[in-house]
């Protein structure tokens, strides 16, 4: 029979697995262009926007 370590441990590890691919997403290649919304030249546009407008910010 499992104490409550070795529930806490399992629950740890689950949250840890869970976590990690979560964190695995694949990043979007980005292109060097001038971004649709701001019309700064950017060195990576992800659908055709730099990172501070797909952010919500200003530069």
């Amino acid at each position: 029979m499992a104490d409550q370590l070795d529930q806490a441990a399992e629950i740890t590890d689950l949250y840890l697995q869970r976590s990690i691919r979560a964190a695995r997403q694949p990043v979007p290649v980005g292109v060097p262009g001038e971004c649709e919304t701001c019309f700064e030249d950017s060195p990576r546009l992800v659908g055709g926007c730099c990172a501070p407008c797909r952010d919500g910010k200003r530069r």
